[in-house]
């Protein structure tokens, strides 16, 4: 070891946070999803099926994911993960290389890469909710911040290596997605509270077993000395110092060595622990699960989709940009997506630790999330400049980062840290139901609104469009001074091509918010049901007396 206990915890979250940076790359496609779908020949639907397919990887591998990282070492799904990202970008890139024209292909590969993204991304979460069980709001907020800046990080990256190259653009998602991932994993790993490490030597007391991945000790031996009497004052669990002979013991070893530990946690045998079917059957998950999937779904459907929200507001007011000008405007708007999602993650679990420990439910940091993201569906109904898009972009951003920002501390919460991946893996599931339900929208109300132009022919939309011009060969020239020579999906009816888009998300944006109002009434009153119970209960015991 090369660092002390406490030393370790925080190089194990930097790691995490490193690993979760390279975890986020199904963010990116709307920085090259246009792209993609212009070389292959996929309409705007085709397109949002590779993204949603890449939704399905992240999220339905969630549960069994989580079952993996529940029982093993961090490193284990780490090691997977990193594998998986590696693998199905580059085989993503191979169809874009050779022009394979497959979109079940491309669809599977998107799949692999995602389902990485979910192993390595998880087991860090759960590692920093393990090595800071008392912060843990904070402590996810972390990995969860990192997972959500990878689109900033790489589109940026990218844009400024490989202007206009999709192609080796591509070539550098798995290289250095899985390079930061394998640059993590040495130190990402979970550090047991009650062990003492010293810069020369550790030392871990005779009289005390490991501590579990859940940070809860099981039991002491008493073969040399018994541990003192614990705080029963204390706000989050139980805790036991070592005894004296034993701290003197570890003293003496080194003469650098501390003569404290950690607060080492008991196991409460009233321990929520909340899992399988027990899970499902509650009825708390599924309003959460309503919740996590109307505002994940409409979030995803924008970030998504963000480069067909461009290309239709930039075509329409400026009808001569070149592909490189709409390729580095895509990545201005991820970039701001990405920044403002880092940002909302980290104020977000900080905000729900802070709730918490003044008595209010962290459940208001959702409700926040939802008004957010209410503010932004109103923005996409009602911009019509590509100027102004930086609003949604921001908004979009700031709503979906709190909303992953401070989930994680809930559910860890409310059904309990030791089977926590497992049941956010179930949580997250409801992404793919959300982002199904938009994302395709968006896609059919775009491709309704859209036409084809190719070299021999082009597809008019009924309405007519009044500025091509009735000649084919003028027609031509223009849009490829627009697209470049790969001219397909147009739409030229500026927000028109995806309003109605944003008319459905804002119901469930509203819808969320209701739900969210409900759960905090409800908790409320649950709590208060229960403080009554128990004071009646002690009011019994002292009559008693």
């Amino acid at each position: 070891m090369f660092f002390d206990h406490s030393t370790a915890r925080y190089v194990s979250l930097l790691a995490n946070f490193y690993v979760s940076l390279g975890s986020g790359t199904h963010y990116v496609y709307s920085a090259y999803g246009p792209q993609l779908a212009a070389r292959l020949g996929f309409t705007a639907t085709q397109s949002s099926v590779i993204a949603t397919l890449g939704s399905v990887g992240v999220y339905f591998s969630g549960p069994p994911a989580g079952v993996i990282i529940d029982r093993k070492k961090p490193h284990i799904p780490i090691i997977i993960g990193g594998c998986l990202i590696l693998f199905g970008y580059m085989m993503m890139r191979y169809a874009y290389v050779s022009e394979l024209r497959s979109l079940a292909f491309v669809g599977i590969f998107m799949i692999v890469a995602s389902t990485g993204n979910t192993f390595a991304y998880h087991a860090c979460v759960k590692c920093a909710a393990v090595n800071f069980p008392h912060i843990r709001g904070t402590a996810t907020s972390i990995p969860v911040a990192g997972y959500g800046l990878s689109a900033l990080f790489f589109s940026q990256i990218g844009n400024a290596a490989f202007p206009g190259d999709t192609g080796n653009f591509m070539l550098m998602i798995p290289l250095l997605a899985s390079g930061l991932v394998f640059l993590g994993l040495p130190f990402a790993r979970h550090i047991p509270l009650d062990t003492i490490v010293d810069s020369e030597v550790a030392v871990i007391p005779d009289s005390l077993l490991d501590v579990e991945t859940d940070a809860l000790l099981r039991h002491t031996r008493t073969n040399q000395s018994s541990l003192s009497s614990a705080d029963a004052k204390s706000k989050e669990a139980n805790y036991a110092s070592i005894s004296e002979f034993e701290q003197e013991s570890v003293i003496s070893s080194s003469s650098t060595a501390e003569s404290i530990v950690d607060e080492i946690v008991l196991q409460d045998p009233n321990e929520i622990d909340i899992h399988g079917w027990a899970l499902l059957r509650d009825p708390r998950f599924w309003v959460h699960f309503c919740i996590h999937g109307l505002l994940s779904g409409t979030g995803l459907m924008y970030i998504l989709s963000a480069g067909y929200v461009l290309r239709a507001l930039f075509t329409y007011n400026n009808p001569f940009i070149s592909p490189n000008d709409l390729a580095k405007n895509q990545a201005i708007q991820v970039s701001l997506v990405s920044v403002f999602s880092f940002i909302s993650r980290i104020i977000a679990g900080y905000s729900a630790d802070r709730l918490s420990k003044r008595g209010y439910q962290r459940m208001w940091v959702i409700f926040a999330s939802a008004c957010v993201f209410i503010i932004a569906q109103i923005g996409g109904l009602t911009i019509t400049s590509s100027r102004f898009m930086w609003f949604i972009s921001i908004f979009n951003g700031m709503g979906y980062g709190a909303l992953f920002g401070s989930y994680a501390s809930i559910i860890s919460e409310i059904f309990g840290l030791k089977r926590f991946s497992e049941n956010y893996g179930f949580l997250t599931v409801a992404t793919v139901a959300g982002s199904d339900i938009f994302a395709f929208a968006f896609g059919a109300i775009y491709d309704g609104n859209s036409y084809f132009i190719n070299e021999d022919e082009y597809y008019m939309n009924p309405s007519g469009y009044s500025n091509i011009t009735d000649s084919f060969n003028s027609t031509m020239e223009t849009y490829e001074r627009r697209f470049g020579s790969q001219v397909g999906q147009v739409c030229d009816l500026g927000r028109d091509c995806y309003r109605t888009a944003f008319a459905i998300t804002l119901p469930g944006a509203f819808i969320a918010a209701i739900l969210a109002l409900c759960v905090i009434r409800y908790e409320k009153i649950r709590k208060e049901r229960e403080q009554l119970e128990a004071d009646a209960v002690n009011s019994v015991a002292v009559e008693a007396e």
